[in-house]
């Protein structure tokens, strides 16, 4: 079940985020759609979360990376916020290799729980953003010094 929701909420998030947050959108979209996919066969590969998942690990620095980058080149807030998020998600990761006795549902939720937020940042951050253009489009239009 929880599964489904995650699939539900990062499909549509992402869809909303790809279609209607310009090329910042596109790019974050396209970075949570690749890391989730990845994540599938690096999880299978992995010891089911009894210690560290170096697969998952891999593709989540990754996706950190990707972030960080378009945060970088963004002038938009949310990929920042975005990578803030992941950030605390691969830090889980390198926990587990510092502190191995993890118990493993603690780390898997750990690990997987800051893709909500994640996600959420991201439509609310278009959705304001869309906001803002909107309202600063209205602003210009008023202006007769344009």
């Amino acid at each position: 079940m929880i599964g489904l929701f995650f699939w539900m909420l990062t499909l549509a998030g992402c869809g909303y985020a790809a279609m209607l947050g310009g090329r910042e959108g596109r790019w974050a979209a396209c970075l949570i759609i690749s890391a989730s996919l990845l994540t599938i066969p690096a999880t299978r590969l992995g010891a089911h979360w009894a210690r560290s998942e170096l697969g998952v690990m891999s593709v989540d620095a990754a996706l950190l990376v990707g972030l960080y980058v378009l945060s970088l080149r963004s002038r938009r807030y949310f990929p920042i916020w975005m990578a803030g998020f992941h950030l605390v998600a691969v830090a889980t990761h390198l926990g587990t290799l510092i502190a191995p006795d993890f118990t493993p549902r603690i780390y898997r939720a750990l690990a997987s729980l800051w893709a909500v937020p994640m996600t959420v940042c991201m439509v609310l951050g278009v959705a304001l953003d869309r906001g803002l253009t909107r309202s600063d489009r209205g602003d210009r239009a008023s202006d007769p010094q344009g």
